[in-house]
């Protein structure tokens, strides 16, 4: 009997030394701040005493991982973790926050709105782009695109956003509106730097072009390289009656009668064409010395003409008559041509 108390005895020594010897159970609970700024791995759970725990903090899009906090320090990442105790662990998160960096080309072109600094990821920022006086804006360049003065941007990284801009000037034309006028070819009044104008000096009868003043050459047309505010002006010089003639003709059957007028650049001509046949001509036209139709007048008994010779040469007024007709009596050409003194 005695025996059998003394193992019992042993064997509750046993257990108690055994019982002692196992390791508790902890808790391990996790948070995030900001939330929805990342998450941790594992999340939570169950682990014995003195195990270790890896942790992992994942940030979300557009976060940063900052740190460890609670029950954990450091900003080691993935961090291995002893549980000797119920834990609770913080993960820290920061939103990024890119630098945006703001350019303006020339840097007197004009503005852009907002300026530089840092945005956070994840944002859409409308850049609007205002041009200084006397500029334009252009297109945006770098990390943005486009030609409208405003745009829209995603931040996710550093970016550089340039707004281009060009310079602009201001073109006055003035001639004497009973002289003659000027075409411009484009005609906008505002151009752009570089831009080259085409100037068309179109007399009225009986005034011929003289010069330019402010212009790049005097030459008709013309032309000025807008590289700044610039003022041109056209004189006209009045022509004066430099010769008159009638002229009588007839001409033979079916024939082509021709009536040569010697023209020098910038002269005038007016007069009259009146045929006297038994029907009206096949065709009636002046044609200049490169063969051009100064004017076509269909088939006319009489008809009025008046323009300035292009070129120098002979202008040829040409009555065809028609197929089935003869000349008749003929026709009649009266002219006057103006010039200068």
């Amino acid at each position: 009997m005695r025996k059998f108390v003394e193992m019992l005895c042993v064997i509750f020594i046993i257990s108690i030394m055994i019982s002692g010897c196992s390791s508790p159970d902890y808790q391990l609970s996790t948070s995030v701040v900001p939330n929805g700024g990342g998450s941790i791995s594992p999340s939570n759970g169950t682990f014995k005493g003195g195990n270790y725990v890896v942790l992992v903090a994942d940030p979300a899009q557009y976060y940063n991982f900052v740190g460890w906090g609670g029950d954990a320090s450091g900003s080691t990442n993935p961090l291995k973790l002893k549980m000797s105790s119920n834990k609770q662990v913080v993960a820290q998160f920061s939103k990024i926050t890119p630098n945006i960096e703001t350019i303006s080309v020339p840097q007197d072109g004009g503005t852009v709105r907002p300026s530089s600094g840092q945005y956070e990821a994840g944002t859409t920022i409308t850049f609007i782009a205002t041009p200084n006086n006397g500029y334009r804006f252009v297109k945006w360049g770098t990390d943005a695109s486009g030609t409208n003065s405003s745009v829209s941007i995603l931040v996710n990284k550093n970016m550089t956003v340039t707004a281009n801009f060009i310079r602009q000037y201001k073109l006055a034309i003035s001639a004497d509106p009973n002289s003659g006028t000027v075409n411009l070819d484009p005609n906008l009044g505002i151009y752009d730097a570089g831009t080259s104008v085409k100037l068309t000096a179109t007399p009225v009868f009986p005034w011929a072009f003289k010069n330019w003043v402010g212009a790049d050459n005097n030459i008709n047309p013309t032309s000025v390289v807008m590289n700044a505010d610039k003022s041109v002006s056209v004189n006209f010089v009045k022509l004066i009656k430099k010769t008159q003639t009638p002229i009588q003709k007839s001409g033979g059957t079916y024939g082509i009668a021709t009536v040569s007028i010697g023209l020098n650049q910038s002269e005038w001509v007016e007069g009259t064409i009146d045929c006297d046949t038994a029907l009206p001509p096949q065709a009636v036209y002046i044609q200049s010395p490169d063969g051009q139709k100064v004017n076509d007048f269909g088939r006319p008994g009489h008809a009025a003409f008046q323009f300035q010779a292009s070129v120098t040469g002979e202008y040829d007024i040409v009555v065809q008559a028609n197929y089935i007709s003869t000349w008749g009596t003929g026709y009649n050409v009266a002219y006057t041509v103006y010039g200068l003194q």
